[in-house]
C-alpha cells in the first residue's frame, strides 16, 4: 500500500510538469486561417500570439507549390515581408528567472521572386541572439533548415523577436513550427524516473497478484 502511495504521488508530481508546458502561442501561425488558396496581410493585431509589422504574411501551405502542403508545420506559415519592404514580429511571454529555456523554429525563404536567390533575418531573446539566411528552396520542397539555441531567463517575461534583414516584397524569410519551453532540472528528472518507475513496479506487481490468484 505504501509503495502504491508513492507511485501515485510521484505520478501527480509528474503528471503536468510546469517545464512541459509550451511558452510560445500560435508558433505554427495556423491563426488565423487563411481562407484563400494564398495568403493573407495579417493586421498586427490579428496574428494570433504575436505582434507584428502590418505587411507580415500568413501563407496557406499549398500556395505556388509544386508538392502539395510546404508547411513544415499544420496548414500554414509566415512569411516575414509578405508584400512590404521589412517585416518583424514579436511575441512576450513569462519565463521563472534563473531557467533555462529552449528556443527551437524552422525557416526557409520566399521564392516567389525568382531574381533573388536568398534571405536572411535576426532573432533575438532574453540573451540569444541571432541570424539566419536561406538560399535553397524550391517550389517542390522548401528545403526548412532547423534552428535549435538556448537561454537563461534572466527575469519573469522575455520576448522572442524575429526582423528580416535582406529581401523584400516576396522575398523574406519564412518561418514555422517556432518553439520555446523550459529544461527540466536534474532534480524533476530524477523525480520524473522514481515516479515511472514506481508505477511500473506496482503494476507488476499487481499482474503477479492477479497471476497468482487464477493459478
Amino acid at each position: 500500500m505504501t509503495k502504491y502511495l508513492l507511485a501515485a504521488s510521484a505520478l501527480s508530481l509528474c503528471s503536468t510538469p510546469v517545464w512541459a508546458a509550451e511558452s510560445i502561442v500560435n508558433g505554427g501561425f495556423e491563426a488565423p486561417v487563411v481562407n484563400s488558396t494564398c495568403c493573407n496581410t495579417v493586421p498586427p493585431d490579428l496574428l494570433v500570439g504575436w505582434t507584428a509589422t502590418p505587411n507580415v504574411n500568413v501563407v496557406v501551405g499549398t500556395y505556388a507549390s509544386t508538392n502539395g502542403n510546404l508547411a513544415a508545420e499544420g496548414n500554414q506559415y509566415l512569411d516575414l515581408v509578405g508584400q512590404g519592404g521589412t517585416g518583424s514580429i514579436s511575441q512576450t511571454f513569462g519565463t521563472l528567472a534563473g531557467t533555462v529555456y529552449n528556443l527551437s523554429f524552422v525557416y526557409s525563404h520566399n521564392l516567389f521572386n525568382p531574381a533573388v536567390t536568398s534571405a536572411s533575418a535576426s532573432f533575438s531573446v532574453d540573451g540569444l541572439i541571432g541570424g539566419i539566411s536561406h538560399s535553397t528552396g524550391t517550389n517542390a520542397n522548401l528545403d526548412w533548415q532547423s534552428y535549435f539555441g538556448s537561454f537563461t531567463a534572466t527575469g519573469s517575461s522575455a520576448t522572442l523577436n524575429f526582423t528580416n534583414l535582406t529581401g523584400g516584397v516576396n522575398e523574406g524569410i519564412l518561418l514555422d513550427a517556432v518553439s520555446v519551453q523550459a529544461v527540466p532540472e536534474p532534480a524533476t528528472w530524477a523525480m520524473m524516473l522514481f515516479g515511472f518507475g514506481a508505477i511500473g513496479f506496482q503494476m507488476r506487481r499487481r499482474k503477479s497478484a492477479t497471476l497468482a490468484q487464477l493459478a
